[in-house]
């Protein structure tokens, strides 16, 4: 369990402006498949609605001068590790590898409300219609102001918006969360800490290598952004909210 409560030295971690990256930070690079350090307000694909924002899949393909092929895909706000495959048969094994569970995955929230001991939420999650199983352990990290926790979220299946649904679920809100979150919190942390998204960042992700028998662990900073906000909140005796 150390692993979680590693401290990230975030100094160096980039942050761009959707539409003003030049080149977006490799995490993982090898023939097979390749990670970025998903920067926050980018999206996987192009989609309808998302004019002018950062499409990563045509800008990696640029950047590296060969077409590469989505494996997962997270939130447009969230920010952290995402894998793409170089190829079509490494694609479909990552992919597989995927859906049987295969991967690790930790996720750092910012959340409504103390947390004081692990949670294990076992509850299903609404997916295209229907009630599918989801499990997800709740790791504590620290407490600000008796009012927000930080903590580690580790999916143990991936459905959609999973950690952001038993997070409400559990009367955690991710803070910055609109669909999920608590309007009056996300609009405090707009006006006096600056938070102008969702506080939710894939740190760490580990994968089977799909040519060899190798498990290869790739981590993401808390990018400046959120570090900020956890900075100033350490300031602050009692929120409001």
């Amino acid at each position: 369990m150390e692993e979680l409560f590693a401290r990230f030295d975030s100094a160096s971690a980039p942050v761009y402006p959707a539409g003003h990256v030049t080149a977006l930070p490799i995490l993982h690079d090898d023939p097979a498949f390749v990670a970025i350090d998903k920067p926050a307000w980018s999206v996987v694909h192009r989609t309808r609605g998302a004019a002018g924002v950062l499409v990563l899949r045509d800008r990696l393909s640029e950047q590296l001068g060969a077409e590469v092929f989505p494996v997962h895909r997270l939130d447009c706000q969230t920010s952290g590790v995402l894998v793409f495959a170089k190829g079509a048969s490494a694609a479909q094994v990552l992919s597989s590898d995927l859906c049987e569970g295969r991967w690790t995955k930790r996720y750092l929230a910012l959340c409504r409300g103390p947390i004081a001991a692990e949670i294990a939420v076992d509850r299903p999650v609404p997916e295209d219609g229907v009630e599918r199983h989801a499990r997800t352990r709740i790791v504590p990290i620290e407490t600000f102001c008796d009012r927000f926790t930080l903590v580690a979220a580790l999916p143990e299946t991936g459905r959609r918006h999973q950690i952001r649904f038993h997070l409400k679920q559990e009367r955690h809100h991710v803070v910055g969360d609109t669909t999920y979150g608590k309007g009056p919190i996300n609009r405090w942390f707009r006006a006096e800490l600056g938070l102008d998204r969702m506080f939710l960042h894939a740190s760490r992700l580990l994968v089977v290598h799909p040519r060899r028998a190798e498990r290869i662990e790739i981590l993401s900073p808390l990018p400046p952004d959120l570090e900020a906000v956890l900075a100033r909140l350490r300031g602050i005796a009692h929120a409001p909210v």
